[in-house]
């Protein structure tokens, strides 16, 4: 029945308060001073995504170069 009293204020005009969910994002982190397997894969995971976005990231320079000369050279 909240549906259909809220939708009932909406006609009548009457404001709305909602409260907001609150939401733990700390809840899954791990101790990075406790030593486990699933925090050395959380830890191996990040840096094996972060060489990789660096080598995409040096991978499109080097195609953005290699437009440039071809643009240049046409």
């Amino acid at each position: 029945m909240d549906w259909m009293k809220n939708n009932w204020s909406w006609f009548n005009k009457e404001p709305i308060i909602l409260e907001p969910k609150r939401i733990d994002v700390m809840k899954d982190d791990t101790d990075p001073e406790e030593v486990t397997i699933e925090n050395a894969y959380k830890t191996r995971w990040i840096w094996y995504h972060t060489i990789l976005a660096i080598e995409i990231l040096m991978t499109n320079i080097l195609l953005l170069a290699i437009l440039v000369v071809l643009a240049i050279k046409l």
